[in-house]
């Protein structure tokens, strides 16, 4: 039997065009790397800050069990998406962040990335 391990992507942002163009590039993302028809709709809409003009989307885990599909694939396409975040952080025009987490594995680790 294999593990499943959760897998979630948080991105947050102070300029909503910027954000809205990520999002649409992680549901392109989806559409074209998920052999799951419905990947796409792991992506989130985009939520208001109550405070700062921030907003912020997620990407939620797809509950595959790693080493199959749908688990293979998210795991390209949120390699892809940070690719893409990575040098968009660094600018100094807008902040940029996201995090990324897994947990919930058999063996109880929990590991996070972040911008």
């Amino acid at each position: 039997m294999r593990n499943i391990r959760h897998h979630a992507l948080i991105i947050t942002c102070n300029d909503r065009k910027i954000l809205d163009s990520i999002r649409n590039k992680a549901i392109e993302l989806y559409k074209l790397h998920m052999e799951a028809s419905n990947g796409s709709n792991l992506v989130s809409e985009i939520k208001d800050s109550i405070v700062n003009n921030y907003c912020s989307f997620f990407i939620i885990p797809d509950g595959s069990k790693e080493g199959y599909d749908a688990s293979d694939d998210g795991d390209i396409i949120r390699e892809k998406l940070i690719d893409h975040l990575k040098p968009l952080c660094k600018s100094d025009e807008y902040h940029l962040s996201f995090g990324e987490i897994s947990f919930g594995s058999d063996d109880g680790t929990t590991t996070f990335k972040h911008s």
